[in-house]
């Protein structure tokens, strides 16, 4: 029967360092034996330790400060995603990371025992801002919606009196997608660019002269008579 190998320190050989050690007895307390001389003796699992950090929670043009409790030796990056509570623990929100600060700095990730404040923004409800694109004008507008909403590349939608296509997707990192069926999460939306419906009929209206227009004639050339016929006629006569 093979056991599982964990690494812990032997009263007997290694007292300072920890050596391998092989679980015979999970419960109900942890026995364990010395790869290194046989020694067979019971092994104390340290409690983890939490910390509680401050979270700068944004929602548009407002902010709140939250906190949320985790393990000292969990790393936390940028674009994280977890719940956070407000002091009475009543108020909860999905939020997102935005920005750490740690060692007097901003990094990109860090251990949570090394984290003074962490910057998020909400997503559980998100604003998704939309330009639709007219022709002569553009008009821009907000949508309201929960941040898991998805918005599809040419999905055709009506909000604020417009109805419109969705063409393109600038993301929060700067990327932006356009390829047909692809869907974004509002949380990960920085702005949707459309057509309005009446600027796509336009453009398939004139698609469809132009290609009228360009079929070839089916009438052969034309021939120009030589001379004047009513010249001819009044010649005639005189003789």
């Amino acid at each position: 029967m093979e056991h599982e190998i964990i690494q812990v320190v032997c009263p007997e050989c290694s007292p300072d360092e920890p050596v391998p050690h092989s679980i015979l007895k999970e419960k109900p307390g942890l026995l364990v034996k010395c790869t290194q001389c046989d020694s067979i003796h019971p092994h104390q699992k340290e409690k983890t330790r939490h910390v509680s950090l401050r979270v700068v929670v944004s929602s548009k043009d407002t902010s709140a400060s939250r906190r949320i409790t985790l393990d000292s030796e969990e790393n936390i990056s940028i674009d994280d995603e977890f719940v956070v509570e407000d002091d009475s623990g009543e108020m909860a929100n999905f939020v997102q990371v935005t920005s750490i600060e740690s060692g007097g700095k901003r990094v990109n990730m860090a251990r949570a025992d090394s984290i003074l404040t962490i910057w998020a923004r909400a997503t559980d409800n998100v604003s998704a801002k939309i330009s639709v694109n007219k022709g002569w004008e553009t008009t821009s507008f907000e949508m309201k919606v929960d941040g898991e909403k998805e918005f599809t590349i040419g999905e055709t939608l009506s909000s604020n009196n417009e109805t419109f296509q969705i063409k393109k997707i600038k993301l929060r990192d700067g990327s932006s997608v356009d390829r047909k069926g692809t869907p974004v999460p509002a949380k990960y939306i920085r702005r949707v660019f459309s057509d309005s419906m009446e600027r796509i009929e336009w453009l398939d209206h004139k698609k469809d002269g132009k290609k009228r227009n360009s079929r070839p004639h089916s009438s052969g050339p034309a021939i120009q008579p030589r001379g004047s016929a009513q010249w001819t006629l009044k010649r005639k006569e005189k003789d």
